[in-house]
C-alpha cells in the first residue's frame, strides 16, 4: 500500500504532462476535426505539406538552433563563477532574490524593453540580439542548475588537486569537470530549451528574424492542424537534448 500511493501520484502527473502531447500526432493529421466529435472526421496530411512548403521554415529552424545552442553555451560560462562565488559564500537570500528576478518577469515586456536599447546599439533583428535577449532567463537557470554541484567536497578535493600539481588547467579537467559532468549536461540542456522555446524576447527584439516559436504561435489559433505539426518540431530538440544531457551525466531515471 505504501508504494502504491507514489506509483499513483507519479502515473496522474505523467498523465497530466504526457497526455496532451499524446493528441498532437492526430491533431496533425487531421484533415477535419470538428467539435464535439471525440475523433477526426478524415485524416490526410495537408498540415505536413503546408509546413514543408513554408519557405521561411529551413531559415526559422536554423536561426533557433543556432541562437539556443550559442545562448546554451554562453549561458553556462557566465553562470560558471557566479555558481562558484554564490556556492562558495553560501548567499543569503536576498542575493537569491536578484538571480531569480529576470525569471519573474514575462518574457514579452522584457523583450519589449530591451528593443528600446538594442535599436540604439544597433542589435535588433540580429542573432546577437536574439542571443544577449535569451541570456536573460538561460543565466538564471544555469545558476540554480550549477550552484549545488559546487560542494564542499569537490572544493577540497580541488584544493587537494592544486597541491598536487598546480597546475589549474589539469586540475579542472581532473576534478572539477568530471565532479560537475552532471550539473553541466543539465545546465546546457536546460539552457537550450530555455531559449529554443523564447516566445516574448524573440517578438520583441527579434520579431524581424525568423524564429520558430514565431512562426508557431500565430497558428494555434488560425490552423491547429499546421500548429500541431509545428508543435512536434518545436518539442523534438529539448526532447533530444534531455535525453542525451541524461545519458551523459549518467543518471538513472528513478524506478516506479
Amino acid at each position: 500500500m505504501s508504494r502504491l500511493a507514489p506509483r499513483a501520484l507519479i502515473g496522474t502527473m505523467l498523465f497530466v504532462l504526457v497526455g496532451p502531447l499524446l493528441l498532437l500526432p492526430i491533431q496533425a493529421f487531421s484533415d477535419e476535426w470538428r467539435a464535439p466529435n471525440l475523433i477526426p472526421q478524415r485524416f490526410g496530411l495537408r498540415g505536413i505539406e503546408r509546413v514543408l512548403n513554408d519557405g521561411l521554415l529551413p531559415e526559422a529552424i536554423a536561426n533557433s538552433v543556432t541562437v539556443a545552442i550559442a545562448a546554451a553555451l554562453i549561458g553556462v560560462l557566465i553562470a560558471w563563477p557566479a555558481s562558484r562565488s554564490l556556492a562558495q559564500l553560501d548567499a543569503p537570500r536576498a542575493v537569491w532574490l536578484v538571480v531569480i528576478l529576470p525569471l519573474l518577469l514575462p518574457p514579452l515586456v522584457v523583450g519589449e524593453g530591451l528593443r528600446v536599447w538594442f535599436l540604439r546599439l544597433g542589435l535588433a533583428d540580429s542573432l546577437a540580439g536574439l542571443v544577449l535577449a535569451h541570456l536573460v532567463f538561460v543565466v538564471p537557470y544555469c545558476i540554480l542548475v550549477l550552484t549545488p554541484g559546487f560542494t564542499p567536497e569537490l572544493r577540497n578535493r580541488e584544493a587537494a588537486a592544486t597541491m598536487l600539481t598546480g597546475d589549474t588547467w589539469q586540475r579542472i579537467q581532473s576534478v572539477t569537470l568530471p565532479g560537475m559532468r552532471r550539473q553541466v549536461a543539465l545546465a546546457l540542456a536546460l539552457g537550450f530549451t530555455i531559449s529554443w522555446a523564447q516566445y516574448g524576447t524573440s517578438l520583441g527584439v527579434g520579431g524581424g528574424v525568423p524564429m520558430l516559436p514565431l512562426l508557431f504561435v500565430p497558428l494555434v489559433r488560425a490552423d491547429p492542424q499546421v500548429a500541431a505539426v509545428l508543435d512536434l518540431v518545436v518539442i523534438a530538440p529539448p526532447l533530444i537534448a534531455l535525453a542525451i544531457s541524461q545519458r551523459r551525466s549518467g543518471v538513472d531515471p528513478p524506478p516506479l
